[in-house]
């Protein structure tokens, strides 16, 4: 996906912001200027906020409460657009998930990738074929325990968002990545979203159909929506908003599909640098001075 024509941007009403490599830092902290610069713009300019993340909805509002950001976003989009939440009214819709019949497909697909582990959402769980380091780590960010399956077919025993298959090396992970974009389906897409994580989802379901819809359901202008991303299932998002913003430290193909790039990388309040520097007008009461910099920005080392 490339980027697209765009009508003129407006003004700011909406930040939508992917997480991990872009609102928070690499330990996944949210750093103090990055939290002063949003509850202001939230609780003195009426900007409005929504989280956009590849991760399930039930984690997200737990994640948020630990960033001490003294409100709870609009909206929280999760698995990569497959779920939309509205804070304020609860509802939530679900969009586009995986057929029974899609999943078995895709693990047939994938079998002979036998160093990958398939790992998907299940009743609150991480279900998965083994436990390894890589999945202990997932459940302890997730705050979820994980079940193995014992036989496969408990993967397609009921529609789910997504289905990850996890690498031990990012190598793996390229070459699992480019096998299935030789086996292309209008059932599923595939993606990288960490250097060892290869998620399957339908394509219907993306962070920027999300946006598409929270745009049209609460009235709030394509135009007016700034959106911040880092990874490949931030690129929809990027390319529908009336803004799309890749952090420096993004992939190449999410560069190609924003309007604008970062000074400035994640670990280094990059985010909200680059708001404060885009809409100068907004922060005429703002008095929070900016963390000095490193002497050299800091090279992000892995994808989390």
């Amino acid at each position: 996906m490339m980027k697209k024509e765009k009508k003129p941007f407006e003004e700011l009403k909406l930040i939508l912001a992917d997480i991990d490599g872009t609102l928070v830092n690499e330990p996944r902290e949210m750093m103090p200027y990055t939290s002063e610069v949003i509850k202001y713009l939230h609780d003195k300019k009426g900007v409005l906020f929504g989280i956009a993340s590849g991760r399930p909805g039930d984690e997200l509002s737990a994640t948020i409460a630990g960033y001490d950001l003294g409100f709870e976003p609009e909206f929280l989009i999760g698995m990569n657009g497959g779920e939309i939440i509205d804070t304020k009214t609860n509802q939530e819709t679900v969009c586009y998930p995986l057929e029974p019949e899609t999943i078995k497909e895709i693990l047939e697909l994938m079998q002979d990738f036998t160093y990958a582990n398939p790992v998907i959402y299940q009743d609150h769980q991480l279900v998965c074929a083994w436990i390894d380091e890589l999945v202990e780590t997932s459940c302890q960010h997730a705050s979820k325990k994980a079940r193995v399956v014992k036989d496969r077919s408990e993967y397609w025993d009921k529609p789910t968002g997504k289905i990850m298959l996890r690498t031990p090396a990012a190598e793996l992970c390229v070459e699992m990545e480019e096998f299935a974009k030789k086996h292309p389906s209008t059932k599923y897409t595939a993606f990288r979203t960490q250097p060892t994580l290869l998620e399957f989802q339908d394509p219907r379901a993306n962070k920027g159909a999300a946006l598409m819809s929270l745009s049209s359901q609460y009235n709030i202008p394509v135009q007016t929506i700034a959106a911040f991303g880092d990874a490949s299932n931030d690129n929809e998002m990027l390319a529908e908003s009336g803004l799309g913003v890749c952090m420096i430290n993004g992939l190449d193909d999410t560069k190609a599909c924003a309007d604008e790039l970062t000074k400035h990388d994640n670990n280094c309040d990059g985010m909200v640098r680059y708001i404060v520097d885009r809409f100068p007008e907004l922060f005429d009461e703002f008095n929070v001075k900016a963390p000095e910099l490193p002497a050299q920005s800091i090279e992000r080392e892995e994808w989390i």
